[in-house]
């Protein structure tokens, strides 16, 4: 399996801490997806999720890496499932961030749809409504 690596920057939110990444990866691989599956770009700019819809324990360190970049790997191959498209991202240094505050290594938020475990993902786009 081969992997490129990118970076982005840690955002924390009241509820939530993603990484932001470059939209040109999300929007170059999405590209890449035959247009007869009419894949809609993402709601959000892109980014990589780390917590959300969860609560840490250890909350004395929410914000701890604000503005922090983050190298990451990503596979440069559209993963898809029935709703959603995706890359699959692979980073360690996220699993510490959610240890440390707290939560398991990866949660079915920042997990693929499709269920790998200690990995994360891009969201690409999504096919809802069609």
């Amino acid at each position: 399996m081969q992997l490129f690596q990118s970076v982005g920057r840690l955002v924390y939110g009241t509820d939530k801490l993603i990484v932001e990444a470059d939209q040109g990866i999300s929007d170059f691989y999405r590209a890449l997806i035959p247009k007869y599956y009419r894949v809609r770009p993402q709601y959000y700019p892109a980014h990589i999720s780390v917590i959300r819809k969860e609560t840490p324990s250890l909350l004395q360190y929410w914000r701890k890496y604000q503005g922090e970049p983050i190298a990451f790997n990503y596979e440069p191959f559209p993963y898809n499932g029935e709703v959603y498209w995706w890359l699959n991202v692979f980073c360690v240094r996220l699993e510490e961030i959610r240890q440390e505050l707290g939560l398991e290594v990866s949660s079915p938020y920042t997990r693929p749809p499709d269920g790998f475990a200690k990995c994360f993902h891009m969201t690409l786009g999504n096919v809802k409504g069609l």
